[in-house]
């Protein structure tokens, strides 16, 4: 009696298991689109995302992707929104967006600087998303996004309920490489630099997607889960160029790329003094923008040890040294540049890029543009037959394992 218990148990929990996997295998049925092939930025006029600058009150250092407990999800920080806002404050930060996994989380400070945002995806490939400016959380998503379709079929569906959306930690995304960055459009902000490395700050998927004709400026966080930990915390930010702490404000500025971003070390190396002192003396712009219609330049607070200029696929076209200030005369063979300063402690500040477009010819007031991707109806008919071969597979798996014979004494 008692093996053919165990027998049932086991099978049952066996069949359950493929039901499951075949009912989450039913969600990778999307379209495969024809994508258009993007291309270098191209035109008579250079974009300055910093034309509206004016730092007149200073630049609004954020998080904008940032955990605290949960309430109806998998809890991925203990500590709840108020606590996690006072070690940013402590750090020298004036904005947090909290961005829990498919949850929108009210901000403590109250409705003034209330941002609506959430992380989207809880799939094996951790394709995620920020999606800003929604009233209500999309609970769907697919199991396994393996190709680019199925990304952009996601970021479409975000889309139609949301003022506009990030794209999370590309260099941390499985199965992303540098053709889906040539491919994808939709987004309009991108975690660049997603790590604690000093690799990280080459930002290659980044490149990638501008070197593509993709204007998306780069925005990066700490996406933090455990602020009680020094290396944790306070690592990446963006400040932002903007007159008020207020969504639209910020939302305004994010969207112009009027914003640059700091990868920081671990100062201190665990201890909070030496690591709240150093954060706030970190070194700043001080003036970023375009001259004589052709001319970049960037000004900081203090030398950088080397100031790198950066072009099309992520070429280095200037360097110098030992420095406060850059500038950079576009050629004709320039499609964008972008602006990264070195700091002899481990900091490097990165601007957003420049780029050449044509200002008469976008309705956005930027280079960027939503590429178009047409389904493909003969290569999306037999994939989504493949799926649904496969969940019908597993159906029929845990159906014969059921019909198996108990086990006999």
């Amino acid at each position: 009696m008692i093996a053919k218990v165990m027998s049932y148990t086991v099978r049952t929990a066996a069949a359950a298991l493929l039901s499951l996997l075949g009912i989450l295998t039913l969600t990778n049925i999307s379209p495969i689109y024809d994508f258009e092939t993007g291309e270098p930025f191209s035109g008579p006029d250079i974009y300055n995302p910093y034309a509206l600058l004016d730092t007149s009150d200073g630049w609004v250092r954020t998080n904008l992707h940032t955990h605290t407990h949960a309430t109806k999800w998998l809890n991925e920080c203990e500590l709840y929104p108020d606590s996690v806002a006072r070690y940013y404050d402590r750090l020298g930060y004036d904005l947090e967006s909290f961005s829990n996994h498919m949850e929108l989380t009210e901000d403590p400070a109250g409705t003034s600087d209330q941002i609506w945002v959430y992380e989207h995806g809880y799939n094996l490939a951790k394709h995620h998303n920020l999606v800003f400016g929604a009233r209500k959380v999309n609970y769907f998503d697919l199991f396994m996004p393996v190709t680019v379709s199925q990304k952009q079929f996601k970021m479409d569906m975000l889309l139609k309920d949301a003022d506009f959306i990030f794209f999370n930690h590309p260099d941390r995304t499985n199965f992303t490489g540098e053709s889906d960055m040539a491919l994808l459009s939709g987004y309009r902000l991108l975690e660049a630099d997603c790590g604690f490395r000093d690799k990280d700050t080459y930002c290659r998927k980044w490149d990638i997607a501008l070197s593509n004709g993709h204007y998306v400026p780069s925005a990066i966080s700490d996406d933090l889960h455990e602020p009680e930990k020094t290396d944790r915390i306070a690592r990446r930010c963006t400040y932002i160029d903007s007159p008020t702490e207020n969504y639209e404000d910020i939302k305004e500025s994010l969207l112009a790329g009027r914003c640059y971003t700091a990868h920081i070390p671990d100062f201190g190396n665990g201890d909070w003094d030496e690591k709240i002192r150093a954060n706030h003396d970190l070194p700043t712009i001080l003036d970023i923008g375009l001259r004589d219609g052709n001319e970049t330049f960037m000004t900081l607070s203090r030398p950088a040890s080397r100031i790198e200029v950066i072009g099309q696929e992520g070429e280095l076209v200037k360097t110098v040294s030992d420095t406060a200030s850059v500038d950079y005369r576009f050629s004709e063979s320039d499609s964008y540049i972008r602006l990264v300063a070195r700091f002899d402690d481990g900091t490097v500040l990165m601007s957003n890029p420049f780029a050449r477009w044509d200002s008469s010819s976008t309705a956005s007031g930027t280079p960027y543009r939503d590429y178009s991707h047409r389904i493909d109806w003969l290569l999306t008919v037999p994939f989504n037959l493949i799926v649904i071969l496969i969940a019908a597979l597993l159906f029929r798996l845990a159906a014969g394992i059921m019909r198996k014979p108990y086990l006999m004494n």
